[in-house]
């Protein structure tokens, strides 16, 4: 049996046990009510202050087993709890039928008891089938003990007066309670499989529902991602300040033909990885990769004071991360990066495979940075420069051609 089913089925029988303590409690005030009511109208039973103790001590025992249900001790009890509180109140009700000299079983109660559990905790049809067993075996016990009758002289001289006219021989008694218990034990035994079944399916939804929003967190940052289930109209936003940084391996095509297609994509995995985990650590969102580039921003989707500071500790990492991996790969890549900073439009595009991406002249400008830039360096643009230039040492380049942009002023990160 699986064994997350029975860490649920042990919390699902503590719940439901606490409920059949409350309701067993109820229930059995009010025969105690019945009976006091009974016994002013003149028929009080025998040993009636006997019977009245053992039934304070049920309500006790009931009101007991609810409270250490509910207390941290109850983890390791559900089960004894489940036998003990319907053995206890069937062999005491049957002990007070017995004491006013009555040999016959009082089945009413047993009934009431093993139909109670079955529709309340139906789980178990082994506990199901315990307790009706012993139920039934403490009678003979009982009555054995009290009257001195054998079992064959239970059967045989003890006949049950119903209206005070017909006789229902104690066999019938127990052929009636017997198949009661056959179809409790099965019907537990059936909802069970089913239970289990379900509950099996239920997890391998939600794993595979937990699956899907790795997935989709893969592909779209957490608060796009929530924005989307919830909302069905076209999800775009702007953001004023940020700082995009665009990255690629210088020579990777070149490097890619000398090794096969398994190794070139374990080996760009590698260092794409890396950047990731930077990423993460410096507090930008990735954006994509295509091919051997790669791309991420600092402020979207949530406002970030120092994006231009943090995209720039994240380019300086990821040159010290390349070298890392020239070392340990025997390799000489270089990596070119470009960063630019100012506003830009952010939002999902597409129906399948969509993508989250960005659009505006800042991801222009960061484009242009990096394919105009140099391998092994970092290049800003002005506006990145303006937010950093107290911080870092940067080298002004020459007035450098931009396609699209015409001579445009950069800087780049001193060695």
């Amino acid at each position: 049996m699986n064994a997350e089913y029975i860490r649920w089925r042990s919390q699902f029988m503590r719940k439901r046990l606490q409920i059949v303590t409350v309701m067993s409690s109820i229930c059995f005030f009010s025969f105690m009510i019945w009976q006091l009511v009974v016994s002013r109208k003149g028929q009080p039973p025998l040993n009636m202050h006997v019977s009245i103790a053992l039934d304070f001590g049920i309500e006790a025992l009931l009101i007991g087993a609810f409270l250490l249900l509910r207390s941290p001790f109850a983890k390791g009890l559900i089960y004894p709890i489940f036998l003990l509180i319907p053995i206890t109140i069937n062999l005491t009700t049957q002990a007070n039928v017995s004491l006013t000299g009555i040999e016959t079983p009082f089945f009413i109660p047993w009934v009431l008891v093993f139909v109670a559990q079955v529709t309340i905790v139906p789980v178990c049809w082994r506990l199901h089938f315990a307790v009706q067993a012993i139920t039934i075996g403490s009678y003979f016990l009982l009555v054995t003990f009290l009257f001195g009758d054998s079992v064959s002289d239970i059967f045989t001289r003890s006949p049950l007066l119903v209206a005070g006219k017909l006789e229902m021989p104690i066999s019938l008694i127990f052929l009636f309670v017997g198949w009661i218990c056959v179809m409790g034990d099965l019907s537990v035994y059936l909802y069970e499989q089913l239970q289990e079944r379900e509950f099996i399916a239920r997890k391998e939804l939600e794993e595979q529902k937990e699956r899907s929003e790795r997935l989709l967190l893969n592909i779209l940052p957490q608060s796009i991602s929530d924005r989307l289930k919830l909302e069905s109209n076209l999800i775009a936003d702007n953001f004023q300040d940020v700082s995009v940084l665009f990255a690629d391996i210088v020579g990777f095509t070149v490097f890619a033909e000398k090794f096969p297609p398994e190794e070139v994509v374990t080996f760009l995995n590698q260092i794409f990885s890396r950047f990731d985990v930077l990423a993460e650590r410096y507090g930008l969102e990735k954006i994509k990769t295509i091919g051997d580039a790669y791309m991420a921003v600092a402020g979207i989707p949530f406002a970030h004071k120092d994006h231009a500071q943090a995209t720039l500790e994240m380019a300086i990492a990821m040159q010290s991360e390349l070298a890392d991996f020239n070392r340990e790969y025997h390799q000489n890549l270089k990596i070119r990066i470009g960063i630019s900073s100012g506003p830009v439009v952010a939002g999902v595009i597409g129906i399948k495979k969509f993508t989250y991406d960005l659009w505006g002249d800042t991801v222009n400008t960061a484009s242009r940075m990096e394919s105009h830039g140099i391998a092994g360096y970092i290049q800003v643009s002005e506006t990145t420069y303006r937010y950093l230039r107290d911080r870092y040492h940067f080298e002004v380049r020459d007035r450098v051609e931009i396609k699209g942009k015409g001579a445009m002023t950069t800087y780049v990160l001193s060695s």
